[in-house]
């Protein structure tokens, strides 16, 4: 993996983009659980996270994802979370 990202949990990983001096948030992608959704599945940009909560991470607007939802989260291209 290029990307070094360290953490493993997304709460982790999100907190570790939006924190590192040399990493970007807004440069990553998330796709999760959304039942109803085609697939039952939503791809969403960091530029949508507006909180990074201790169970959930929160959507414009105000939508809250509980972590557990997440199937992958990309950064650049690059998979960096794929729930096990």
């Amino acid at each position: 993996m290029s990307t070094e990202i360290r953490s493993k949990h997304p709460r982790d990983i999100f907190n570790e983009l939006k924190w590192k001096e040399d990493l970007d948030l807004n440069e990553c992608t998330v796709e999760y659980i959304h039942r109803g959704a085609p697939g039952n599945t939503k791809r969403v940009s960091g530029e949508d996270i507006t909180d990074i909560g201790h169970s959930f991470f929160t959507l414009i607007p105000d939508t809250m994802i509980p972590y557990h939802r997440i199937l992958k989260i990309r950064y650049k291209g690059e998979a960096i979370y794929v729930k096990p």
